[in-house]
C-alpha cells in the first residue's frame, strides 16, 4: 500500500537572503536618484521663482520669496531623499525593516556628503545660499573692531583749529585787550596758526591713529571693556605724554604769541587756552562718533551671530528631517521577501 510522506523543509531547501550585508549598488543608485531629484527640484524652483518676479511692481522684487524658498528646499529635499531611500531598499533585496532603514540612512549620508562638497567647492546650488549666509554672517561678526572706526574718522588738527580761532571764542576781557592793541581777527588767526604749526606732526597723527585702531580692535577680545578703553584713549589725547598739546607745546606756543603779537603772558595763555578748548571739543565730538559707531557695530555683530545660529540650526534640522525621510522611504520600499525565496515546497 502506497503511503504519502510529508518531508519537512530544512534551511538548505531555501534560498536565503544575505543577512548582515550591505547592498552598495542599491545605496549608490538611491543616492544618485536623490541628488538628481534635488537638482531637478532646485532648477524647477528657480524657474518658478524667476517667473513670479515683477521688477516693475512697487517694493523690493522678490521680497517675499525668502521663507517660501527655504520651505520649498526642505520639502523637496525630503521628497528626494525619501525616493532615494525607497529605491535603495527595493533594489537591496533585503526585507528586514532595520536593514532597509539603514540602507536609507546610507543614501542620506552619501547625498549629504556630496552636496556639502559641492557647496564648498562652489558647484552646488542646494546649500550654496545657506553656506554663503553663514560665511557672510561670520565675517560681519569678525569685522567688529574695524567697523567701529568710521571711514571719515580723523583726529583733531591743532594747526587747523588754531588758524580758525576767532575773537568770539575768547573771553570778553581778553578780546577787548587784544583789540585795543590793534590786533585784528585775521592777525590772531594767522599768528595762532603759526604758533601751533608744529604742535602735532603728521608722524604723531599717524601713530595716534594706529593706537586708535588697536584700541578699538580690542573689541573683538574684550567687548565688555570697549567703552573704558575708548575713554582712556581719548583721555590720553588731552593729557599726558601722548597729548595732542603737551606742556612743552603749550609753553612754546605762548612764547611765539607773546613775541609775534606783543602781548602779555596772561593774554597769550588765554589765547592758548581758547585753542585747547576747541581741541577738547573736537576730541569730544570724535569720541562720541566712535562710541556711536562702536554701539552700532556691536548690535550688528550680535545680529550676525543670531543669524549664524539660526541658519546652522535650520540646516541641522533640515538634515535630520532628510535622514528621517530617507529611512522612511526605505522602510516603505522594503521587499516582502527576498527574490528567489521558494517558500514551502510539496513533497
Amino acid at each position: 500500500m502506497a503511503t504519502t510522506r510529508n518531508t519537512a523543509l530544512t534551511s538548505d531547501d531555501r534560498v536565503q537572503a544575505p543577512v548582515g550585508r550591505v547592498a552598495w549598488g542599491a545605496i549608490f543608485a538611491g543616492a544618485v536618484i536623490a541628488v538628481a531629484l534635488m537638482i531637478l527640484f532646485a532648477t524647477l524652483g528657480v524657474g518658478i521663482g524667476a517667473g513670479v518676479l515683477n521688477p516693475g511692481s512697487g517694493g523690493m522684487p522678490g521680497s517675499g520669496l525668502g521663507i517660501g524658498s527655504v520651505v520649498y528646499l526642505i520639502v523637496t529635499q525630503l521628497i528626494a531623499l525619501g525616493a532615494g531611500g525607497y529605491v535603495a531598499a527595493l533594489l537591496s533585496n533585503m526585507p528586514g525593516p532595520i536593514t532597509s532603514a539603514l540602507h536609507g540612512a546610507a543614501v542620506w549620508a552619501i547625498a549629504t556628503v556630496f552636496l556639502a562638497w559641492a557647496a564648498a567647492s562652489g558647484t552646488g546650488a542646494m546649500f550654496g545660499a545657506v553656506t554663503s549666509g553663514l560665511g557672510s554672517s561670520a565675517s560681519a561678526a569678525g569685522n567688529l573692531g574695524q567697523a567701529a572706526i568710521p571711514d571719515d574718522f580723523s583726529l583733531p588738527d591743532p594747526t587747523e583749529l588754531a588758524s580758525s580761532i576767532s575773537f568770539d571764542a575768547l573771553p570778553e576781557e581778553l578780546r577787548s585787550s587784544l583789540q585795543e592793541k590793534g590786533i585784528t581777527s585775521a592777525n590772531l588767526k594767522q599768528e595762532t596758526g603759526e604758533a601751533f604749526g608744529n604742535v602735532f606732526s603728521e608722524q604723531e597723527r599717524q601713530a595716534a591713529m594706529a593706537q586708535a585702531r588697536q584700541t578699538l580692535g580690542n573689541l573683538l577680545t574684550s567687548p565688555g571693556d570697549a567703552g573704558e578703553d575708548i575713554s582712556t584713549f581719548f583721555d590720553r589725547l588731552i593729557e599726558g605724554e601722548d597729548a595732542i598739546v603737551s606742556q612743552e607745546d603749550r609753553e612754546e606756543a605762548m612764547a611765539v604769541l607773546q613775541r609775534r603779537l606783543d602781548i602779555t603772558p596772561e593774554e597769550a595763555r588765554g589765547v592758548v587756552q581758547a585753542v585747547e578748548d576747541a581741541i577738547d571739543e573736537s576730541i569730544d565730538t570724535a569720541q562720541a562718533a566712535i562710541e556711536q559707531a562702536q554701539a552700532e557695530a556691536i548690535d550688528a555683530a550680535q545680529a550676525a551671530s543670531k543669524t549664524v545660529s539660526t541658519l546652522a540650526l535650520l540646516l541641522s534640522f533640515a538634515s535630520l528631517l532628510g535622514l528621517a525621510a530617507a529611512a522612511a522611504g526605505a522602510f516603505a520600499g522594503k521587499p516582502d521577501a527576498p527574490a528567489g525565496d521558494l517558500g514551502a515546497r510539496p513533497a
